[in-house]
């Protein structure tokens, strides 16, 4: 199994991504895209998609990115911007790419959109920084890499 799909395969298990019905649509080495249906689960109290709701989907794809290289990483900070509220059953999709990277930290940047008529309308713009432990999310790559 190769380090992009452990990673995919520790998404599916995540509860929380699974509750908001988080998709992941593409993953690569160092960049992401990923969506959901903003649906009446994800609304607040005046019937508008929750910034917490948006906050999940960009921190989903961020801890998939962060942990793609079977290296388990942790985030230091993340910072969020709003820019617009997104209407309610729209699709809001998420694109996220590695800045820069080292073998102890990562920094990444996420823009969060809808599309309509072929246009991207900007949500919100998320950056994260993480630390890479250096320990193994599955024991047995490590072992399998070890080995070779």
């Amino acid at each position: 199994m190769n380090n992009l799909d452990i990673v995919k395969a520790q998404f599916k298990k995540d509860n929380f991504a699974n509750k908001f019905r988080i998709v992941l649509d593409d993953l690569k080495e160092n960049s992401i895209k990923m969506h959901m249906i903003l649906d009446s689960s994800t609304l607040n109290l005046f019937g508008r998609p929750h910034g917490g709701a948006i906050y999940a989907l960009a921190d989903a794809a961020f801890s998939i990115i962060g942990n793609n290289n079977n290296n388990l990483s942790v985030a230091l900070e993340s910072s969020i911007n709003y820019h617009a509220s997104p209407d309610p059953g729209k699709n809001l999709i998420v694109e996220g790419k590695e800045l820069c990277g080292s073998t102890k930290i990562g920094s990444y940047l996420f823009d969060i959109f809808t599309e309509e008529g072929g246009q991207r309308k900007s949500i919100a713009t998320m950056m994260s920084t993480l630390y890479k432990t250096g320990k193994p999310i599955v024991e047995e790559q490590a072992d399998e890499a070890e080995e070779q």
